[in-house]
């Protein structure tokens, strides 16, 4: 399994198929994924990730991205849901080891 491409995002979000919001989703999915692979504090590669639990870091990043698209600040933080997702997501990389 592959990470979530913007088109998918876009499709699920329900948003216009435009260009520019194309842009912005890929943003956004890249810097999701650098935040949740900088919470796990370690060197890490999408495909290491992906290997341990593809299904959970697409929901993460999936939710992230939504959350950044919403509020580019994040100005609440991150989402109740985001945090139980890294929790377990780290869990299982860390402790899997």
């Amino acid at each position: 399994m592959a990470i979530i491409t913007p088109q998918e995002l876009q499709d699920e979000l329900n948003i216009d198929d435009d260009e520019n919001e194309l842009k912005t989703l890929t943003s956004l999915i890249s810097g999701a994924t650098a935040m949740i692979k900088a919470s796990i504090q370690m060197k890490i590669t999408d495909d290491d990730i992906l290997a341990v639990d593809a299904d959970l870091y697409n929901r993460l990043i999936k939710t992230l991205a939504t959350s950044m698209y919403y509020d580019r600040e994040l100005s609440k933080g991150y989402s109740i849901g985001v945090r139980i997702m890294l929790t377990n997501l780290r869990s299982e990389i860390v402790g899997g080891k």
